[in-house]
């Protein structure tokens, strides 16, 4: 009886420490340290970014005479207008050619079967896998042979070749999901394959097409590597490459950098609050299959 009783009361002290574990005060403390250590670098960025040069030397946390002269320095005295503008061209121009071309590659390798179309597709994800810093090299040969250097042409090349077989990749795991029979009642009732894609299958998948669409924007929003590599001045550099160069020899302006983060993180900030719910389904169901 002494080591049934002993057995009852470890199982209610092991249940007392897991019903603690699992309580809402717990949980809420975990979700307060997961959102104050994601907002935290964003808050203080944008603190800074309404501080003076003196200013964010001293030991405050708040700006003692908040003035928006950093992003006058940054946005007009640097020319950070021209990245912003750039940055909208090349993510836009990246974003078209990838869902163009990705959409239909998606169809073909979900719907068709050809000699060794297995190996194909996978050769193509395969070049997704090479670490994006062994390939600058020819990247740059490639760039300056053609006398790409210091143009938006040379970073949206890049931009597709990073992003078109993800959206490739995505866009087959969607098409998988739709029937065929789907495809073959349009052709019964007249229509070619490629009017049984665009009038059919199409517009069922336009959830994933959407969620496509936004992450490729977003990541050619945010991509540094190859535009560094071929960027030095403003006609062709992008927001991220800009807000790097704030780091000079003889010092940081910290608040006009702070500025040019914040004015960087606005566009992605706001496609993420008005189109979270795609990019979840492009998380999700773009990743079965």
């Amino acid at each position: 009886m002494a080591g049934a009783d002993f057995t009852v009361e470890k199982y209610r002290r092991r249940q007392r420490m897991w019903d603690a574990v699992e309580s809402r005060y717990v949980v809420h403390l975990v979700l307060f340290a997961a959102v104050f250590f994601t907002i935290s670098p964003l808050v203080w960025q944008l603190i800074t970014s309404f501080k003076t040069s003196q200013g964010v030397l001293a030991l405050t946390y708040l700006p003692l005479d908040p003035t928006i002269a950093a992003y006058e320095r940054a946005l007009i005295d640097r020319g950070f207008w021209r990245a912003v503008v750039n940055s909208v061209i090349i993510a836009s121009v990246s974003t078209a050619i990838v869902m163009v071309l990705g959409t239909p590659a998606g169809y073909v390798f979900s719907r068709f079967r050809f000699p060794f179309d297995n190996a194909v597709f996978v050769f193509v994800l395969f070049t997704r896998l090479f670490p994006p810093i062994g390939l600058v090299t020819p990247y740059y040969r490639i760039m300056t042979t053609f006398g790409l250097l210091n143009t938006k042409t040379g970073i949206v090349i890049a931009n597709v070749y990073l992003w078109l077989p993800l959206v490739i990749y995505i866009m087959r795991n969607f098409f998988i999901t739709i029937p065929q029979s789907l495809d073959e009642a349009a052709r019964v009732d007249g229509c070619t394959k490629i009017q049984a894609f665009w009038h059919v299958v199409f517009p069922v998948v336009l959830p994933g097409f959407a969620a496509g669409t936004i992450l490729t924007f977003l990541y050619s929003w945010r991509e540094f590597l190859f535009a560094f590599t071929v960027s030095t001045d403003l006609t062709s550099m992008t927001i991220p490459v800009a807000t790097f160069l704030f780091v000079g020899d003889a010092g940081i302006d910290w608040a006009a950098m702070a500025a040019a983060s914040i004015v960087s993180v606005i566009p992605s900030a706001l496609v993420v609050v008005f189109f979270q719910r795609y990019i979840v389904v492009g998380m999700t169901g773009g990743m079965k299959g």
